[in-house]
């Protein structure tokens, strides 16, 4: 039982260094074409965009080449999936009978993996522009600076 509670203890004292971090946000940019490009949001202008790709590729897309955008808060969800999973394998582990344990293990973890994934989800600040003109850009600049890493 000690155990058990001093895992919660770090786990919660690592949740609370984690929130403390500044947040990311990943962007899904479509072009005219129909054609998207994933990566992280680095930079907003006037005249386009600053995304860094996963092998760190700096690419900069033009304003007119852009018809919408998807943005959402990086890493939010995965810890939160994982903390339900363990839940459920934490009762597992309590549990005193056999059958009581494989039915958290077999049913409660994918459970707690789906719960926490949906609620990763709905926490994650998920913002959505489509239909964008090159002159809506100067617009929402402003707005969509918040979700930049350079302010």
């Amino acid at each position: 039982m000690k155990f058990i509670f001093t895992f919660l203890f770090f786990l919660a004292l690592g949740y609370s260094t984690f929130a403390q971090q500044k947040a990311r946000y990943n962007i899904r940019v479509i072009d005219r074409n129909g054609k998207g490009v994933r990566g992280s949001f680095y930079a907003a202008a006037n005249d386009g965009l600053t995304i860094i790709r996963n092998r760190k590729d700096t690419l900069k897309l033009s304003a007119d080449s852009i018809s919408a955008l998807d943005i959402h808060r990086k890493g939010i969800a995965a810890p939160l999936a994982i903390a339900g999973g363990l839940t459920f394998f934490v009762l597992a582990a309590r549990s005193d009978k056999l059958v009581e344990s494989i039915v958290f293990i077999v049913a409660g973890v994918p459970a707690g993996v789906s719960g926490g994934l949906l609620i990763g989800g709905l926490l994650s600040n998920k913002k959505h522009y489509k239909g964008l003109q090159a002159k809506d850009f100067p617009i929402i600049k402003s707005d969509l600076q918040k979700y930049t890493v350079l302010k």
